[in-house]
Parts: C-alpha cells; structure tokens; sequence
C-alpha cells in the first residue's frame, strides 16, 4: 500500500532564485485579479526554507504581511490552476504562513479571515 499526504510538499530539485522571483510577480497579479490589495512583494532570504522555495513577504493593502515560500521552478511548473486541464501532481506546493498549498487554493489562503476584517 501506498500512502501519500500532500504530495509536492518535497523538496525542488533544480530551483532557482530567478524563477521564484518570476512567480512571486505572478502570483502577486493574480492576487489582484481576485480583488486583493498587494502593495508590495519584498525577498527575505533569511526565511529561506532551504529546499528550493524561496521566501517573499507580500504587504497588502489591508496591512497584514504574508509570508510566501514560492518554488524556484519555470511559472507553468508552479501555477495550478485549472483541475480540468493541470494535473495537481504534478505541481510543488506553495507554503502561505507556514501552511502548504496548490497555487490555486494558496490565492484563497491569502485571502483575509473574517477575525481579520474585524
């Protein structure tokens, strides 16, 4: 038997910097193409997971700060987001705040909580 709990959550092999940069920028315009405020995206290396993710702190609109690990491989090898046409495994995990996520439902995890409105 095999088991597997949230597959893509490994480490990436062949990351890099560069790509993760790329796909932070994407990610942050999809973000706003969900109607949420992303004033900026800053690198912060010293989050560094260590397994080809890079960290990223995104400060919204809102004033909260998210920390993001985004994997350092080409965009259409990280950006899920249509279950019809993209096989969800194969594609590496983000991680929002600490949690692991598709990049699909990591949009939705950056999205505030109703406490967060408050």
């Amino acid at each position: 038997m095999i088991v597997v709990i949230n597959p893509g959550t490994g480490p990436v092999p062949q990351a890099s910097e560069a790509h993760a940069a790329t796909n932070i920028t994407v990610f942050a315009d999809d973000l706003r193409r969900a109607g949420l405020g992303v004033d900026s995206c800053e690198r912060t290396p010293a989050a560094d997971y260590g397994d080809g993710r890079y960290a990223f702190t995104i400060a919204m609109a809102d004033g909260r700060s998210i920390e993001i690990q985004m994997p350092g491989l080409p965009v259409d090898q990280v950006r899920f987001i249509d279950g019809d046409s993209q096989n969800i495994w194969h594609f590496p995990r983000l991680y929002v705040d600490g949690s692991s996520w598709v990049w699909k439902f990591a949009l939705g995890a950056c999205e505030p909580d109703d406490e967060d409105t408050d």
